[in-house]
């Protein structure tokens, strides 16, 4: 899912202006934090990290994405969002203790400013393993994002993060959507917070 700034007009923004805070959201806000982002049946985790990954490129520095068991990684949806497909590092580590492994290994090279570990729904880490990315996270300040989704059995799991946010897209056109990030838990600032944007769906998929 890509961003559809384009297919608003400023009459359509003020129009129908959203009512999110829209600056605080980005690389600045989870650079040096282990960040948990995650979404149910209507998720726009993958959409929201895309941007995040994008933003990385466009700085001239470096991301890489790591699956875990159950990967959902849809390469169109990335470079509709703008993500340089052929400088994003994917590793399919499988189980989610060596893909949280990967990350360590990535993060202690100082070359990656964001980290991606897509773990999916049975993602619970133990305690040591959070403690281990919180470290790595802070000492090379690169962002550790946590890729998870919710249901009625598994709800959050990374208890130490130091962000987490809650992503859901809802569609307002036929090739239109809302996507909303809404920060439940944020250490360096008050939580509550929310940010959204407008997307459209990549070609075939709306």
């Amino acid at each position: 899912m890509a961003p559809a700034q384009s297919m608003l007009s400023g009459r359509d923004l003020l129009e129908r202006p959203l009512p999110f805070t829209r600056d605080m959201w980005g690389l600045e806000t989870v650079a040096g934090r282990f960040v948990e982002i995650s979404g149910g049946p209507a998720t726009g985790a993958f959409t929201t990290c895309a941007g995040l990954i994008a933003e990385v490129q466009q700085r001239g520095m470096a991301a890489a994405w790591i699956n875990g068991e159950n990967p959902g990684f849809f390469p169109p949806d990335l470079a509709a969002s703008g993500v340089d497909l052929a400088a994003l590092p994917v590793i399919k580590a499988g189980e989610k203790i060596k893909a949280c492994h990967v990350a360590d290994t990535l993060v202690r090279t100082s070359a990656f400013s964001l980290v991606l570990l897509n773990l999916g729904v049975k993602a619970q880490l133990p305690f040591a393993v959070q403690t281990r990315l919180v470290g790595l996270a802070k000492k090379h300040h690169t962002a550790i994002l946590l890729l998870t989704r919710t249901n009625r059995y598994y709800e959050q799991r990374g208890s130490l993060v130091s962000l987490r946010a809650e992503t859901e897209k809802r569609r307002t056109a036929h090739d239109c959507f809302l996507c909303e990030v809404h920060v439940s838990k944020d250490k360096q600032r008050v939580p509550g917070w929310n940010h959204a944007e407008m997307c459209r769906g990549t070609l075939g998929l709306c």
